[in-house]
């Protein structure tokens, strides 16, 4: 069977940190699982609380910072040989991972530094992590934008793994406890308008995370049956979203 033929896997938000083996030994048996119907893997950002494409990742000095991440990047390359395709949208905690997969583990995966069109079946789907859903966060834009460029890249090349790391162990506590409540107990509104602007533009279907809440919302627009998934996240819901060609999808936990 070809991989087009096979299911979709999408999953957001895991957070990795190398530190907490059991989420991540429940989503390595997960993909043993999916193995066999598993055509594409599609991660929605953020599988790591921090990841940045070092060019001298395999160093010995680099490797032992991220040794907890190894058995993650081993099992791609397996799914990989397996004929599995695995495209990997970056979040607001990937970094510069254009080339990481190809230079560093001699696999390819279809990066996408930022959202964009994937064809489902016979659907236009429109596919990001979601930071980006709320145009009213200006500030958190403008820090994003900062964050993400070839000249910040830069300076964390030539800062080097353990200071880079250090500094987003600190960005990344500001930014869970400023945009991910536990106060918080439903969806924010803004990633459904965000849906429904990428469905007037045309898209069937739009596919998100980043907002740890997993979502399904029907909606009609222009006499088309459009659906908005947000895949939830794999750090507390075990969550992800099945599509099984040519039109079926189904969002799920893994138990």
């Amino acid at each position: 069977m070809a991989p087009f033929e096979k299911d979709w896997i999408f999953v957001a938000d895991a957070h990795f940190t190398g530190r907490e083996p059991k989420g991540m030994e429940a989503f390595l048996r997960f993909l043993d699982s999916e193995m066999k119907r598993m055509g594409h893997l599609v991660i929605l950002g953020d599988l790591f609380e921090f990841f940045f494409g070092f060019k001298n990742f395999s160093s010995n000095e680099n490797t032992s910072l991220f040794t907890g991440y190894l058995p993650v990047f081993h099992k791609f390359e397996r799914l990989f040989q397996e004929g599995i395709r695995i495209k990997y949208f970056e979040g607001n905690h990937d970094f510069s991972l254009q080339s990481f997969f190809s230079e560093q583990f001699k696999m390819e995966v279809d990066v996408h530094p930022k959202g964009g069109e994937v064809r489902l079946g016979e659907k236009r789907a429109f596919i990001a992590h979601g930071d980006l859903t709320n145009p009213k966060q200006r500030t958190y834009r403008i820090f994003r934008s900062l964050l993400k460029n070839r000249w910040t890249y830069g300076l964390m090349h030539m800062a080097g793994p353990h200071l880079t790391l250090q500094i987003a162990q600190k960005l990344s506590e500001m930014s869970y406890q400023k945009y991910h409540s536990p106060e918080q107990t439903s969806p924010p509104p803004a990633f459904r308008a965000f849906a429904h602007q990428r469905f007037l533009e045309g898209y069937d279907i739009v596919i998100l995370g980043h907002s740890h809440f997993p979502e399904e919302v029907a909606e009609r627009v222009d006499g088309r049956e459009c659906l908005y998934f947000n895949v939830g996240d794999w750090m507390v819901h075990r969550s992800f979203l099945r599509f099984t060609p040519p039109g079926h999808f189904k969002l799920s936990r893994y138990v």
